[in-house]
């Protein structure tokens, strides 16, 4: 079994006394190594430990179960990750994923609606679902930076086990790429089946039902595996469903980053890009990239990488690993993705970062979502406000559907660049602040609860036949408008109406704008 090096006390170390013979395991091979066997002292909190120990390459090797006993914390080993694990084991469904933690639906109960009043409507705007690898890039440059050191004999046998089970992914990816997986299917489906159950009085004959993606492939994947979940749950009740999707470069709604110049060009090159590279490359940043990376190849042909030896690029030609930083974030990235694609393999990343590397690297991400998508700086409101084109569209919508009486339901399917922004100028409570200090973000926000995969935002109109009123989901639980009400979660549609009305007006755009206008309006102003 092979051990890290961790910190003790060492009270003393005894004169060697013979030498033995061992069988060591480490990621799933066997060798015999000569070891010298010694007597040491291990002290925990003043406390002697018990245990053998041995000398091997000039390290003392102390059991990490009578270590971690002796702190009052669970040990286990896990044979299939060939992981010892002291205290808590990682938990599956947080993991340190960012936005690419899966949906985290869990049951809740709703608050009752006041009385007389019925649901007449629901606006919704959701993410894809979980997904494969968006492209050819973090894999492909690792491959080749393993398959290099491999070739130059500087590779290490941990390193040897990750060049094959990223070969394994390649080939579970290949025609797979961008496209939705098995466990986006089964969320989506699930979150179509839940709304049917849940206003299954509201999807009658007489409304019809609309259901809009972006032109990406697993948008309208993931709208047709809601539908096919709404379909089922209710059962004998026939309803028109429209489905649909925007044309590429004519989507200011779902996608209006791809025709704002103003965001493109800060998205490059704005203020937040020089914050966000000097906290990455700071210190805990390198020491944790220099950690990760020696699992896998020589010292030598480390000190290569960060010399800048290597520009290995993506499918399309992008450099996407060149130093240290780039390839240890690039292992994250696949880490992350994993847990998307269960149903397709088991790949097991994980292994290869402590738990605080984990949070480390989440937290690269979460800097990352928040200045380019997010609330940003206190400079500027830029990445936040290229969605009010959106905004507008669900308001003019909503008051449609009152008045009209006949849709049931808008369903929009799009990405974590339009959930993240749409909940900063939404005002919802821990999505809408913005820090200049990238240490501070991720005390205040949370990308695997702002958008996780199948991240879902719900406004649900209610109505007593005059006055109307709206509640607001997040990934299917209650949370509040920021405006006032008697009557939490449901707020006067008028007030909320008014609200981001105001919002709206104040960085130019109008109800009565087109879609044309809207395109023209990205394009010059944001």
């Amino acid at each position: 079994m092979m051990i890290k090096k961790i910190g003790i006390s060492v009270a003393s170390l005894a004169i060697l006394t013979s030498v033995s013979v061992f069988d060591a395991y480490g990621a799933g091979s066997k060798r015999m190594i000569e070891v010298s066997e010694q007597s040491a002292n291990v002290v925990v909190n003043g406390q002697r430990v018990e245990g053998e120990s041995f000398l091997y390459n000039g390290v003392t090797y102390v059991p990490a179960r009578a270590i971690g006993e002796a702190l009052g914390q669970e040990v286990d080993w896990d044979n299939n990750t060939q992981s010892v694990f002291v205290g808590q084991k990682m938990d599956d469904q947080q993991g340190y994923r960012g936005t690419k933690t899966p949906y985290p639906f869990k049951e809740t109960s709703y608050t009752k609606a006041p009385i007389g009043y019925e649901p007449i409507f629901i606006n919704y705007i959701g993410r894809h679902g979980s997904r494969h690898l968006s492209s050819s890039k973090y894999d492909k440059t690792l491959f080749e930076l393993l398959d290099i050191a491999e070739k130059d004999g500087q590779i290490t046998n941990l390193g040897k086990e990750l060049k094959k089970e990223i070969g394994n992914l390649m080939k579970v990816e290949k025609d797979h790429y961008g496209l939705l997986s098995t466990t986006g299917g089964e969320e989506l489906k699930g979150i179509g089946a839940r709304v049917g159950q849940n206003f299954k009085e509201l999807f009658t004959s007489d409304k019809k039902v609309i259901a809009q993606a972006t032109f990406k492939d697993r948008t309208p994947q993931s709208r047709d595996q809601f539908i096919d979940g709404l379909k089922e749950s209710l059962g004998d009740n026939k309803v028109d469903i429209l489905a649909s999707a925007f044309e590429e470069g004519k989507d200011p709604y779902l996608r209006p980053y791809d025709l704002a110049t103003k965001y493109n060009e800060y998205v490059e090159d704005g203020d937040w890009v020089k914050l966000y590279e000097d906290y990455v490359t700071q210190n805990t940043g390198t020491r944790y990239a220099k950690e990760v990376l020696l699992q896998f190849f020589s010292e030598g042909f480390y000190q290569r990488l960060n010399a800048g030896e290597f520009e290995l690029k993506d499918e399309k030609g992008k450099v996407k690993l060149s130093n240290p930083t780039e390839a240890a974030s690039n292992l994250y990235e696949l880490y992350i993705i994993s847990s998307n694609i269960k149903g397709e393999g088991d790949f097991e990343f994980g292994r290869y970062f402590t738990a605080n590397q984990l949070k480390w690297y989440e937290s690269i991400d979460n800097i990352n979502d928040f200045y380019e998508k997010g609330p940003s700086l206190t400079s500027t409101d830029l990445p936040q406000n290229i969605i009010a084109p959106l905004v507008k569209e669900l308001i003019v919508s909503t008051d449609q559907s009152i008045q009209q009486k006949d849709t049931a339901g808008i369903f929009r399917f799009a990405h974590a660049e339009t959930i993240i922004p749409l909940s900063s100028f939404l005002d919802i409570a821990g999505a809408n602040v913005s820090i200049d200090k990238p240490q501070d973000v991720t005390q205040n926000w949370n990308g695997s609860v702002i958008s996780p995969m199948g991240a879902n935002i719900q406004w649900i109109l209610y109505s007593n036949g005059k006055d109307v009123f709206v509640k607001m989901l997040r990934n299917e639980e209650e949370i509040a408008f920021p405006i006032e009400t008697k009557t939490y979660p449901y707020y006067k549609w008028e007030d909320v109406k008014a609200y981001y009305q105001n919002k709206l007006q104040k960085v130019g755009v109008s109800l009565d704008s087109s879609l044309e206008d809207n395109i023209e309006l990205l394009q010059k102003k944001f």
